[in-house]
């Protein structure tokens, strides 16, 4: 008997409410005593089972060896089937293939306008018309800048020059 209670499920500790229901209460009592009956009843029928298992075991056996032949019997029409089933498989699978990428491209063409509204959305706020005019203003400031610095970069190399000219 201990073996058979180590088998059984431990049950949770419940916590009780203070207002108790005792029908309530009662019901984890009465499930665990539906497992022990359960598991009482599936042990008493072990041993009639057990007779039972060789004439059963016998009967599969035979079954599947009656399917087995049948199989076998049916292996050279399938293999004379085989070109033909490979050239449909081969078929199917371009055409899964083909409509795989139809609509592939498809969907990357909608995402494409997608996001090309957008960006055209975007670009007509005024915001952003704002920030684009603000960075073309500060392109040509950098340019004249660049173009002061080349200058006075000329003028020191001049001036660097005329002086070691004197000097030297």
């Amino acid at each position: 008997m201990s073996t058979l209670t180590a088998k059984l499920p431990k049950l949770p500790e419940i916590k009780l409410p203070e207002a108790l229901d005792l029908d309530e209460a009662k019901k984890p009592a009465f499930a665990a005593a539906g497992v022990v009956d359960l598991y009482v009843e599936q042990v008493k029928a072990l041993p009639t089972d057990a007779k039972k298992l060789p004439a059963d075991l016998t009967a599969k056996f035979e079954a599947a060896r009656t399917e087995r032949a049948a199989q076998l019997k049916a292996v050279p029409a399938q293999l004379k089937a085989l070109p033909t089933d490979a050239k449909k498989l081969q078929a199917e699978l371009t055409a899964r293939v083909t409509k795989a990428q139809t609509e592939a491209t498809a969907y990357y063409t909608k995402l494409a306008a997608r996001g090309e509204k957008l960006v055209a959305q975007i670009r007509r706020q005024p915001t952003t018309t704002a920030t684009i005019a603000e960075g073309k203003a500060a392109v040509k400031k950098a340019e004249a800048s660049a173009t002061a610095a080349k200058k006075a970069t000329k003028s020191a190399v001049k001036a660097t020059e005329d002086a070691a000219e004197k000097l030297g």
